[in-house]
């Protein structure tokens, strides 16, 4: 498994990709991952060996064409050395694109998950471009056209796409012309712990948000729908970014007024991330773009109604007025109605929470693990 961040670093993939490791292991499975690190390193944790390949070599912009040079033979020598049977990528990227062309010339079969688009996100986080839609995105400038034909060949290396949404499907058939290679498995996880929440009067709300601090991210607007919507209680934030983004958010803090309000917790383990979801009263995006958000389901599993922006996989998601709200992603004063609506409304928070809990339980990975394997033994009699 090819996995660009993993434990100890924190995200969605690398969340997904660890929890799915470990279930392949309880099953009987052998993974081994690849994945980025500061050395060539190997180790064995928990039960399947991890290898890192080093990104940094001269700490200089040359660091970037060096990886094109060392990844191909360091790829080729894991797959001879492991004798690897299946190429799993966990996200699209460039060097995912690379692993798959050795795979195909070595006889390997291979899977990618498309939780992301490559071409919108690589744009979207670079701020080098915005557009409103993936087709406007597509085609909105000369970069980004040569960079959708890149990923058009690079996904049809791969002999099994897996979409983690229906919104997804629809992604790769807009962007292939067909969806002939595509499985769909939602994002599932080993869930243990967790469940309903009850609030009663006076109990302080928290909002709390976790995401990386990227434009599409909106942690900002996250900040200013919070000043304006809740003047009691806490907004938590967990997550890191680039220092400037860092920076905007800060600022945006100071701008609102609501300094002694607001907590910056940074990165976490997952471990700490569910403390603090236990002690929060709701969960919040505004994101501009998702594929089926994995922190969705951590959150549901605490017993946490989410408000959500309605784009991607997110709706497939939350039920809204159910589990949760789904708003316009441009609809501000949508936002500050469901935002004020869980924190004074503690039955509707309440019976949200016992749904969300209830919701959660079918992301379970324990009970979809068996169709991973079922199309790992597949891709195998066929290659």
């Amino acid at each position: 498994m090819f996995s660009t961040i993993f434990p100890p670093k924190i995200g969605g993939p690398a969340t997904q990709s660890f929890n799915l490791c470990k279930a392949l292991v309880e099953k009987g499975e052998t993974p081994i991952v690849v994945t980025y690190g500061d050395a060539f390193t190997l180790s064995q944790e928990h039960g399947f060996k991890v290898y890192t390949f080093r990104l940094k070599y001269t700490y200089t912009p040359l660091d970037k064409a060096l990886r094109w040079v060392f990844f191909p033979p360091y790829i080729i020598f894991l797959f001879v050395k492991e004798r690897i049977q299946i190429l799993h990528c966990h996200s699209v990227s460039a060097l995912s694109f690379v692993a798959a062309l050795i795979g195909k010339i070595m006889g390997i079969p291979s899977i990618v998950k498309f939780a992301g688009d490559w071409v919108w996100e690589t744009l979207s986080t670079h701020k080098l471009q915005k557009a409103e839609d993936f087709n406007e995105m597509y085609k909105i400038s000369l970069i980004a056209r040569l960079m959708t034909k890149v990923e058009k060949v690079g996904l049809g290396l791969f002999d099994k796409i897996w979409v983690v949404s229906e919104f997804r499907r629809q992604n790769i058939k807009d962007l292939l012309g067909t969806d002939k290679k595509v499985f769909l498995i939602n994002n599932c996880l080993l869930l243990d712990g967790g469940g309903a929440r009850t609030w009663k009067d006076g109990d302080q709300t928290v909002m709390i948000s976790a995401n990386r601090f990227i434009p599409h991210k909106r942690v900002s607007f996250i900040v200013e729908l919070f000043a304006l919507s809740m003047k009691e209680g806490m907004l938590v934030l967990i997550g890191g970014g680039a220092q400037k983004e860092v920076d905007e958010v800060k600022e945006a803090i100071k701008k609102s007024g609501v300094d002694n309000r607001v907590e910056l917790k940074g990165i976490l383990s997952s471990k700490e991330v569910y403390s603090e979801f236990s002690k929060a009263s709701f969960y919040i995006s505004t994101s501009l773009e998702e594929g089926l958000p994995n922190v969705f389901i951590e959150a549901m599993h605490y017993g946490l109604p989410i408000i959500t922006s309605d784009v991607g996989g997110s709706k497939e998601m939350v039920l809204d007025g159910k589990t949760g709200f789904v708003v316009d992603k441009d609809d501000k004063s949508g936002f500050i109605d469901r935002i004020h609506r869980l924190n004074t409304d503690l039955e509707l928070r309440n019976r949200m929470s016992e749904a969300a809990y209830q919701r959660s339980k079918l992301f379970n990975l324990k009970d979809k693990i068996g169709e991973f394997i079922a199309i790992y033994k597949e891709l195998i009699r066929e290659s």
